[in-house]
């Protein structure tokens, strides 16, 4: 059974304008108490298809439907765009998705 420490990343969120639509961005810093053995992936539900990821401007490619191995991309600080079709309210700073990390003790 895999051992799974969740950290859930709500607001808040900031977006802007883009080719595709609208990119929604938020930062975060390295998820404390991670080490070598572990596995941190980044879950997004759920996830269009047409949606773009990147994480501190590396475009990821999903293991799964909205499942990312992150391990090797993450930095001591931490950007995370999503590019999606459609607009976004001016005011709003709440993703439309549920956003987390997962860390896997491996």
């Amino acid at each position: 059974m895999l051992d799974i420490h969740t950290i859930r990343l709500r607001h808040p969120w900031q977006h802007e304008p883009c080719e595709r639509g609208t990119r929604w961005l938020r930062s975060f810093n390295w998820p404390a108490g991670l080490v070598a053995r572990e596995i941190a992936r980044l879950v997004i539900d759920p996830l269009p298809d047409s949606a773009v990821v990147r994480l501190n401007g590396q475009t990821l490619v999903a293991e799964a439907e909205g499942l990312f191995d992150i391990t090797s991309l993450l930095a001591e600080h931490n950007r995370l765009a999503l590019e999606l079709s459609g607009s976004a309210s001016a005011g709003d700073t709440v993703c439309p998705f549920d956003v987390r990390l997962e860390i896997v003790e491996g």
